[in-house]
């Protein structure tokens, strides 16, 4: 028994519709065979043990009904039903006279029916079930086992009225059965018909273009889109090859994308050149996916592709951009890089004659503002001749022309000297420095003139920034991670925030104290390169108004007892404030 379905709910694949329309089917059976039952009932008087059983059965669909409300998949359940609507009608069968019964002609609609709840395999398995009841209700016939029918067909109008009357109802059920499926046939081709328009709609109103390629990689299908992409009608473009449309140089890269993507499956990209009637070709980046519609049949590819002309320009622009700075900054490097001796020879005659009148070496000047003069003079082309050294070491640096020279030295020694250089400084400043070298790194591994360098420009920052009545360190120790030298200071300090700023070229700190400092803000980056060069790194540690401690860690620079050089080891101990590995601090010589 069939229930016709409605059009566009149930029929459209809603699991919900369909659950709906399996109880209400349930439901009708269960209604009409307990009014059957009660029919037969009234007609042949209180029904013994067998005929219980089939009004039973009758009304059996109002518990799939119930069982449709639970989680049980719908399609257990339909199966179930069929199950059950084929043994019915044998069991029925079987109670009014076996193969002569007139509800025989009912086994043909169970697979029909089967038809409404799956496709061919449920079908099939309806239609085994169906004959297997019918085989039974054959078997017990020969075999004499069928029960005694009470049905008199003679209340009937006879047999043939009977007959009549079965064949009536079963083309009424085949009716609503095919009824039933042509509604389902109706709405399954709406629904693909909607599909296929709303697809093609969103081809249509793409701004990408999609094409589909046969095997053959030959296109197959193109949107719209192509009029404004390649100047060309999708109907221009059926049966051509992407080697009609891509710039020869291009083709080795759109033939490699559709190979990885039919070959492998995968999703594959390239950005590629595509022909433009204007004569200007288009830069597109080309997506392609394999889409197969049959398992056995060859996969094909469906491509998107998008014009990246503009974002190409853009590229192109940067990379011009980058690559004339880049040559900029080399010429200005190799250019400062070239003036060492230009800039440094002048300014030695000067230092030097000026020194020769400060000191009054071939007798006295004359005035006292000359050798005032003489001492500024010489004053001002040291500083000069400082800031241009450390321009020149720079730029030597990002040209590639500072060599290191690494040798092993005594650090003490290289410590003391640079504390010299500074002391003077110091003392007008009113710091006092200490140095402290543990014994385990008074002889390292490194550019010893680089080290001094180091040392000198962290000194001089230190000093620099320390007010009067201040202290100035430096204290060196070696483990089995290497060698670390510490300059630190009890200044004014940097802030957090002017800390990511530090070690930069040319940059320098804002503040009152920066501002009456002379410099050019390479200190810093000078010690951070020279550093990396002895693969190492420098690290910076300061707070405001409680000072700033640099630490050097040269991994490479340890030195044993013997004199042989350490290998460094990897430790994953957290690293030590300064002053707790550093021994005592000394007086400077």
């Amino acid at each position: 028994m069939a229930v016709k379905a409605k059009p566009g709910s149930a029929s459209r694949g809603d699991p919900r519709a369909l659950r709906r329309l399996f109880m209400g089917v349930q439901a009708a059976k269960a209604v009409a065979g307990a009014l059957l039952g009660l029919a037969y009932a009234g007609l042949i008087g209180r029904p013994d043990a067998a005929e219980m059983v089939a009004i039973a059965g009758l009304v059996a669909p109002a518990l799939l009904a119930m069982l449709a409300l639970t989680e049980i998949p719908l399609n257990i359940l339909e199966q179930a039903g069929l199950a059950l609507f084929a043994a019915l009608i044998g069991y029925l069968a079987a109670l009014t006279g076996g193969l002569a019964s007139p509800l025989v002609v009912w086994f043909a609609l169970v697979p029909a029916e089967a038809a409404l709840a799956g496709g061919r395999p449920a079908v099939v398995r309806a239609g085994v079930a169906a004959a297997a009841a019918l085989m039974v209700v054959a078997g017990l016939q020969v075999v004499g086992a069928l029960p005694a029918s009470r049905l008199s067909f003679s209340l009937f109008g006879g047999i043939w009225a009977v007959y009549a009357v079965s064949v009536l109802a079963a083309l009424v059920q085949a009716v609503l059965v095919a009824s039933a499926a042509q509604d389902r046939q109706r709405a399954a081709d709406e629904a693909a018909a909607e599909g296929a328009a709303m697809y093609r709609f969103l081809a249509d109103n793409a701004m990408d273009l999609i094409t589909r390629h046969g095997a053959d990689v030959r296109i197959r299908f193109a949107s719209p889109a192509s009029v404004a992409l390649l100047g060309r009608t999708p109907e221009e473009l059926l049966g051509l090859a992407p080697a009609d449309l891509v710039h020869p140089d291009d083709f080795d890269a759109l033939e490699a994308a559709f190979l990885e993507s039919a070959q492998s499956g995968r999703a594959a990209t390239a950005e590629v050149r595509m022909r433009h009637p204007s004569g200007q070709d288009r830069w597109v980046e080309m997506r392609c996916r394999p889409a197969s519609l049959d398992g056995d049949a060859p996969a094909e590819i469906v491509a998107v592709t998008r014009d990246i002309t503009e974002r190409k320009a853009q590229e192109h622009a940067l990379v011009e951009a980058r690559d004339a700075a880049m040559a900029a900054s080399r010429a200005k490097t190799a250019f400062l890089a070239n003036m060492s001796h230009e800039l440094r020879t002048p300014l030695n005659a000067i230092i030097g004659f000026s020194e020769v009148m400060t000191r009054e070496i071939f007798g006295p000047v004359g005035s006292p503002r000359y050798q005032e003069y003489s001492r500024l003079i010489h004053e001002s082309g040291g500083h000069l001749l400082e800031l241009i050294n450390g321009v020149l070491d720079m730029s030597k640096i990002e040209a590639g022309k500072f060599d290191l020279y690494q040798e092993i030295f005594d650090l003490e020694e290289v410590a003391d000297l640079a504390v010299r250089f500074v002391k003077l400084q110091a003392e007008r400043g009113g710091v006092r420095i200490g140095v402290a070298i543990a014994p385990t790194a008074k002889r390292i591994f490194a550019d010893k003139r680089a080290v001094k360098q180091m040392l000198v420009n962290l000194l001089t920052n230190a000093v620099k920034f320390t007010p009067s009545g201040g202290v100035v360190r430096v204290g060196a120790f070696a483990n089995s991670e290497g060698v670390e030298i510490a300059v630190g200071d009890t200044g004014t300090g940097i802030s957090k925030a002017d800390l990511e700023k530090l070690g930069r070229p040319f940059q320098q700190v804002e503040g009152a104290q920066t501002r009456t400092k002379e410099g050019t803000g390479l200190g810093l980056a000078l010690v951070k390169s020279l550093t990396g060069m002895h693969g190492g790194e420098a690290i910076v540690e300061s707070a405001l108004g409680e000072g700033t401690v640099v630490r050097l860690r040269l991994p490479f620079a340890a030195v044993g007892e013997d004199g042989t050089r350490l290998v460094p080891q990897q430790s994953n101990s957290a690293d030590a404030p300064m002053g707790s590995k550093i021994l005592p601090f000394k007086a400077a010589s």
